[in-house]
């Protein structure tokens, strides 16, 4: 069975734990994991600073605001954030966000979905689209990026338009020069066709195709898996649920936020939790690999998920989604099975040839979650799938969990310290290599992707330079 890192990474979703939202929060970066937050004066107070305080100030304000009573902090917590956005701007609220979830449990549970709100609420006008969406930081697994995309989506929806080839195209050209910013663009693509598309799968990947750039078109298949997995674990962190805690006044575009786009998403996330009988089998061929008829996934009703067939709806779909279906699709396993990681990693082996690595990958992703990012954790999770796909299964499962652990923050430092743990010289040599590969996709400039590299062990840095499509210069071993 053959290998391409570079395919597991290129079409990799980022930081999508799907399974344990909470546990994909930075870890080393986000302060204390403590228990539920202390009880907070509980009557209204006359605000006291200006969008040029320190985010901690902010912050402390937030949480006055937001304690007990209050039955649902994260609306709370939403309105107050969404109501700094035209004041501060986006970045300073995401600022005073990431300080919230380095000491509220509560905020921090639900980081990534508050994150998704802001940059709903964030998005102004079409002109103003790129410098929103840049001025979004990557912490809280990138919602806040995808948010923007949505809040651009379901504009034109309001609007009675959808988005064609010519506003694909458009859309992220802006951040061709940054390779993260492209992406998480692009992926955050497959989020907004999601909402717009009333969360109906095979609609929104063919929404997809109309970008005429193949990564992009890739990268928003995978934000289309993503999203159709969260919807069903995570109800609450889709865009109709944000739709509902943002009862604010601030732009046109918010009192709406319900018409456009909630009011459709009840039907669909009831059949989706119906998940006991197979309802999908009109749709594929025979056989676990078959792929359904393109003209057939249209507009029928389609289910999200199947706890009853794990590896659907990746052998379900059109043999060029099944790539990005099979990245994401260990979060739905996992899901329906409790958690059991050998027996998700069964199912992996029982996927097409071509798609077990990626399968194995997406099991590595979801195991930082299921570690909560301990390295070593994290290593005795994928030993569980040492020996499973001809022993390859470890090994792929390793390489997901630190192709996650450098895309949570956007920052090599930690998959190198997590290769510093990995032990033998193969698995090392393969660790440093994906490091050096997700450098290449965070960093443009060659001399900054090899300073990175130099934080790799001694032996290991030609192979991280060789990653990041740099020459060895100097550096040897490790090969």
């Amino acid at each position: 069975m053959t290998f391409s890192l570079h395919r597991v990474l290129s079409r990799a979703a980022v930081a999508a734990c799907a399974v344990l939202l909470a546990a994909c929060t930075p870890s080393a970066r986000t302060g204390a994991a403590g228990g539920p937050a202390p009880d907070l004066p509980n009557a209204p107070e006359t605000r006291v600073w200006t969008p040029e305080s320190p985010a901690g100030e902010i912050s402390r304000w937030v949480r006055r605001q937001c304690g007990s009573p209050f039955r649902n902090k994260a609306a709370c917590v939403e309105r107050n954030l969404v109501a700094l956005i035209d004041q501060a701007g986006i970045g300073r609220t995401m600022e005073v966000l990431d300080t919230l979830v380095n000491v509220d449990a509560d905020v921090r549970l639900n980081a990534h979905a508050l994150a998704h709100g802001l940059g709903i609420a964030a998005y102004r006008t079409p002109q103003t689209l790129a410098a929103t969406f840049a001025a979004c930081p990557p912490t809280q697994m990138s919602g806040c990026y995808h948010g923007v995309v949505q809040g651009y989506f379901l504009s034109m929806a309001r609007q009675g338009e959808l988005p064609g080839t010519a506003e694909l195209d458009a859309m992220c050209e802006p951040h061709r020069a940054s390779p993260f910013l492209f992406f998480q663009c692009a992926h955050g693509m497959g989020h907004g066709l999601m909402a717009v598309h009333d969360n109906h799968l095979p609609m929104s990947l063919e929404a997809c195709d109309l970008a005429t750039d193949d990564f992009v078109r890739h990268s928003c298949y995978g934000g289309v898996f993503m999203e159709n997995i969260v919807r069903v674990t995570h109800p609450h962190h889709t865009a109709e649920g944000h739709a509902g805690t943002q009862g604010h006044g601030g732009h046109d575009a918010q009192p709406a936020a319900g018409d456009a786009h909630a009011a459709h998403g009840g039907s669909h996330a009831a059949a989706a939790q119906e998940d006991g009988e197979h309802a999908h089998g009109e749709h594929a061929q025979e056989g676990s690999g078959a792929h359904a008829a393109h003209a057939g996934m249209q507009h029928g009703p389609w289910r999200p998920l199947d706890r009853n067939d794990p590896l659907y709806p990746c052998n379900a779909v059109a043999l060029k989604y099944q790539e990005s279906c099979y990245n994401m699709q260990t979060s739905a396993i996992l899901f329906f099975n409790g958690g059991d990681v050998a027996a998700t990693a069964r199912a992996c082996e029982r996927a097409p040839e071509s798609m077990v690595a990626l399968c194995f990958g997406s099991l590595g992703r979801d195991v930082t979650a299921l570690a909560s990012q301990n390295h070593a954790r994290s290593l005795e999770l994928c030993g569980r799938a040492g020996s499973m796909a001809e022993g390859g299964g470890g090994l792929w499962c390793m390489i997901g969990v630190v192709q996650n652990l450098v895309n949570l923050a956007a920052d090599p430092e930690e998959g190198l310290r997590f290769c510093r743990a990995v032990t033998g010289a193969d698995p090392k040599r393969h660790c440093y290599r994906v490091v050096g590969e997700m450098i290449s996709t965070l960093v443009s400039a060659p001399a900054q992707r090899g300073q990175s590299c130099q934080g790799a062990e001694p032996e290991y840095v030609a192979v991280c330079r060789r990653g990041a499509g740099l020459g060895d210069r100097a550096a040897t071993g490790g090969e």
